[in-house]
């Protein structure tokens, strides 16, 4: 659903917290289907470094 500055979000389930520092854009699509329920995602390449980071 789109979401604007300032909206809030209401999800019928579960807990999805989700923040963007200052100057980034956020697009955040949350999916988990199949008998497998594993995390899938590729980062943005300018914030590849917090993922190493907290490694």
């Amino acid at each position: 659903m789109p979401v604007t500055d300032g909206d809030a979000v209401c999800v019928p389930r579960g807990h999805h917290p989700c923040g963007v520092p200052y100057g980034f854009e956020m697009c955040y699509l949350n999916v988990m289907a199949g008998p497998k329920r594993k995390w899938r995602f590729v980062p943005a390449l300018k914030v590849t470094w917090i993922l190493e980071r907290d490694a």
